[in-house]
């Protein structure tokens, strides 16, 4: 498998760090305050109840936690896939209590789940590109 070298990990750590700051910011921090913060506990019922402006929720959602998946994907050596999910739904459930918290949006378990699904997307890329790069040294060797 390969092996990303320690300063390289430590300038991804570095980055997914900032990035997960950047996403605190544009999530919860640039937000302005609503009268009380509420909870949606009903998984999909954003799939359920269809409009233009939930669905680019879902794919915003999905999208901007690529990144995650990618930056710990390449952090992480041993066990990748699990640590890598694990940061992502942390990351999120972070997020969706601060909304809650601070009254900066709602607890919506669909985030949770589009953001943990873009994570996944992101992982999978790291892994599959990390599957070719492989299989292409085996070929040259």
């Amino acid at each position: 498998m390969m092996m990303v070298k320690k300063s390289c990990q430590w300038l991804i750590i570095i980055l997914l760090i900032a990035y997960v700051l950047i996403l605190l910011f544009y999530t919860v921090l640039n937000r302005d305050p609503v009268t009380s913060g509420s909870v949606k506990l009903n998984l999909f019922w954003g799939y359920d109840n269809p409009t233009e402006a939930i669905y680019r929720d879902n794919i915003r959602n999905i999208l901007i936690f690529i990144p995650v998946g990618v930056l710990a994907g390449v952090a992480f050596k041993k066990y990748r896939i699990v640590k890598t999910l694990l940061v992502g739904l942390l990351v999120s459930l972070t997020i969706e209590f601060l909304q809650l918290i601070w009254s900066r949006g709602t607890f919506d378990v669909d985030d949770l789940f589009n953001n943990t699904l873009g994570t996944a997307v992101g992982v999978l890329l790291v892994a599959g590109g990390m599957w070719i790069v492989k299989r292409v040294k085996a070929q040259d060797s």
